[in-house]
């Protein structure tokens, strides 16, 4: 089933790249939720997100016709994602103060002291999530990061989503232990 994917995805970017806009719509819907996710953890607002998100395929519709079909699509789009986030960041530094950054936060009613616990709290995951052996720590990022599905990290890393489910299984487990007394549970809908 892998080699049938794959076979899809690079029959799609061979379409793309000859200017079949339908192949390039079914390559931003299959990598739509990754590139947001990835504009959103760099970005941390998501109207900028959506924007990045939308620059992104612009850019890549644009460019698509020198893409190397060699290569795997994903890590192109979110490269073209971190050119953009770094252009929207600077651009968000020049000629505002320091006020202005930030109103995003006053207008959503949150208050600096959650965001600053929300900043430290996704500190001590990220460190939690780099201590994890290497195949977990990939996946993890693949599923809660870049928003994939067990299809796609299975496709991805070429192993049985069955591995997969019980890879994320221990992972997850692995960063309980390590996050316990540091996060607490999230509360149980009655």
């Amino acid at each position: 089933m892998t080699a049938t994917i794959l076979k899809n995805e690079r029959n799609l970017i061979l379409a793309a790249t000859r200017g079949s806009r339908e192949a390039f719509d079914a390559i931003v819907e299959r990598n739509y939720r990754g590139v947001y996710a990835h504009a959103l953890r760099m970005l941390g607002n998501g109207d900028d997100a959506a924007d990045a998100t939308q620059t992104t395929f612009v850019k890549a519709h644009r460019s698509m016709k020198e893409f190397d079909t060699t290569r795997p699509i994903r890590p192109w789009l979110y490269r073209i994602c971190t050119n953009v986030c770094t252009d929207i960041v600077r651009s968000k530094h020049r000629g505002h103060d320091s006020l202005d950054q930030h109103e995003y936060m006053l207008e959503s009613g949150e208050q600096p002291e959650d965001a600053a616990v929300r900043g430290e709290l996704a500190g001590v995951i990220r460190k939690a999530i780099a201590k994890l052996p290497e195949r977990y720590r990939r996946i993890i990022v693949m599923r809660h990061y870049e928003m994939m599905d067990v299809e796609e990290i299975a496709e991805r890393v070429g192993a049985p989503e069955g591995t997969i489910k019980s890879w994320l299984f221990r992972a997850r487990a692995l960063l309980k232990r390590e996050l316990a007394g540091v996060v607490e549970p999230a509360p149980v809908a009655a």
